[in-house]
Formats: C-alpha cells, structure tokens, sequence
C-alpha cells in the first residue's frame, strides 16, 4: 500500500500543480468580459482585461520616464551629427532643382558654379536657423509631446484577443517554464507527503 502512496501521491501532486498553474496563467487573460459566478457573490475576470487601463497608463509612463524620455528624444534631433545630415540632404536637393530649373543653354560649368555658391550659402544659413528651429521644436515638444499617452492609447486600442497574443507572444517560453515549474513542486509536495506517510505508517 506504501509503495503505491509512493508512486502515486507524487505524480497526482505533479498533476495538480500542472493544472493549477496552467489555469492561473489562463486566468490572467480570460475570461475578457466580467463574468458572475451563479448562487455566489463572486464575479471573475482576467487580470489583463480587468486592469487594462492602469496596464497601460503604467506601461505609457515608464516608456516616457525611463525608455524613451522626452529630453533624450530632442537631444536626438538636435546631435550635430543629425544636424550636418539636415543640411547636406538639403543643400543637394535645392542644388539639383536649381540645375534642372536654369535654362538649357546655361553651361554645365556655370550651373555647376552657381549650385556651389549656392551649396556654400546654405552651408553658412542653415545651420544658426536649424539651431532656432530646434530650440522652438524643443519647447513645443516639451508641451505638447506626451509619449506616455500615446503609448497607453496604443494599448488600450489593441484588442483583448491581441494584447493577449502580444503577451503570450513575448512571454511564451517563461509561462512554459511556470507551468513546469508548478508541475515539479506539486510533485514534491506528493513526494514528502508520501514519505511522511510511509514514516508515520510505521
């Protein structure tokens, strides 16, 4: 009879605590809707969709407090090496429209020194007004940027359905390892509970 306790409280444990597991991952995404339980005042709701809003308000204000803060956004467009990039795509573009808009009987020579003086004009001009344009960028960023509320309505716009694939998605191999993990202790706990039946048995 012992030998039999020994065999099958531990893998009834495994599977109780598989089950268990497997259920309370489940329950962090279903049931979506509320969902009340008859004869009882208990309603249920997963985790997820229960508490979807604050999810997504937390996400939203960790991203722009600590991931992607606004100020290192503006230091981004204001880096001189952003800057020199400006300035050279725009300096080629209004070289090339100007050679395209002089007159066909214009020498190449001559429009190729027109486009130069007007390459180094715009080289002198541009970079003070890309360093204005920037300063007041930084200001209307600072007010109106709010990158923690664009990302709480990026959440809160996914479906229950994809937010819970999302997750699943980026997560699958660790809630593997929970429901795994809830295997293994059930086991355990069936093994000394069985040893502790064997020794007090006796």
């Amino acid at each position: 009879m012992l030998s039999w306790q020994l065999l099958t409280m531990p893998a009834v444990g495994a599977i109780i605590g598989w089950i268990t597991n497997v259920i309370a991952i489940r329950m962090l995404f279903r049931p979506y809707r509320p969902v009340k339980l008859p004869l009882l005042p208990i309603t249920i709701q997963g985790l997820l969709p229960k508490f979807k809003a604050e999810l997504a308000a937390s996400i939203g204000s960790a991203v722009e407090a600590e991931l992607l803060p606004v100020e290192t956004l503006i230091d981004q467009l204001s880096a001189s090496a952003a800057q020199d990039g400006i300035i050279e795509v725009i300096e080629v573009h209004v070289e090339n429209r100007l050679r395209e808009k002089l007159p066909s009987f214009v020498p190449e020579g001559l429009k190729a020194a027109i486009g130069g003086l007007i390459r180094d004009w715009l080289g002198q001009e541009l970079p003070p007004l890309l360093d204005e344009l920037t300063r007041e960028l930084k200001e209307r960023l600072k007010e109106d940027l709010h990158i923690s509320q664009l990302v709480a309505d990026k959440i809160l716009a996914l479906d229950l359905a994809e937010l819970e694939a999302l997750v699943v998605g980026i997560s699958h191999r660790h809630l593997r390892h929970l429901e795994i993990l809830g295997g293994l202790l059930g086991f355990i706990i069936g093994l000394v509970q069985a040893l502790a039946a064997a020794v007090f048995a006796n």
